[in-house]
């Protein structure tokens, strides 16, 4: 009976490392999507956007290497080889839930982050080529205009009196010929801290989502791994 226990633990142990295998590729393919569309919004984004999508790629990376030692481990009964992979398992868990908690932080704090970034590049509208590029494609985009409205673009472009925003604060008919005039009358109505946010926090989300679904992962592969190590031992110590 216990020797059919054994084998059932073992090659289910087997088979969830394999799933492991595959989950450190999709959580490598998932820091590496979103970190390659923050990217495109850099100027807008703090560092603190940008090191958990990298800390993702890292730990896809180590645990298929860890993965791959849990998965030979199990099919080959290696004691130590078993024991490796659960202390790199252990480890993995630990930074694995700090970083869960920090993405969740991170997400609860991303439109306020977003709102100051904003803030911090109006003023380079004009003068900085790359910053004016960046907030026409995003209002573009995300069809929003300023930081929480359009008023906000009044005072840094010094349009008081005509209350003149950018042109891509207004949707662009196409096959229009004549000069296109926009201002806060005719402006989307949606701030960009709200419409870019939220954008930039479903992203941060689907890191935390994935993070947890490791976690749970990682839980079930050590308890597996510990039984089995315990078994592995016995019959190294005491032979039939």
């Amino acid at each position: 009976m216990l020797g059919k226990i054994f084998t059932t633990v073992k090659y289910t142990l087997v088979s969830v490392n394999f799933l492991f295998l595959i989950t450190g590729i999709i959580i490598l393919a998932v820091g590496s999507s979103v970190q390659s569309a923050y990217n495109g919004y850099h100027q807008f984004l703090s560092e603190r956007f940008f090191s958990l999508p990298a800390f993702c790629v890292a730990t896809g990376v180590i645990i298929f290497l860890i993965a791959f030692a849990g998965f030979y481990g199990a099919f080959m009964e290696n004691y130590y080889v078993i024991m490796v992979f659960i202390g790199g398992i252990i480890v993995m868990f630990v930074f694995q839930l700090s970083a869960c908690i920090a993405g969740y932080v991170l997400k609860g704090n991303t439109v306020a982050l977003v709102q100051k970034e904003l803030l911090n590049t109006m003023d380079l509208y004009g003068p900085n080529f790359e910053v004016t590029k960046l907030w026409d494609e995003v209002q573009k985009d995300f069809t929003c205009c300023g930081v929480l409205n359009s008023s906000d673009w009044i005072q840094h472009l010094n349009t008081e009196d005509t209350l003149g925003v950018p042109v891509s604060c207004c949707k662009h008919p196409y096959g229009t010929i004549q000069t296109l005039t926009c201002n806060t009358t005719i402006a989307y109505g949606v701030g960009c801290s709200d419409a870019f946010g939220s954008w930039v926090k479903s992203h941060a989300g689907t890191i935390g989502l994935a993070g947890v679904f490791l976690v749970v992962m990682q839980a079930l592969a050590v308890v597996g791994a510990l039984w089995l190590a315990n078994i592995t031992r016995q019959e190294r110590e005491f032979p039939n």
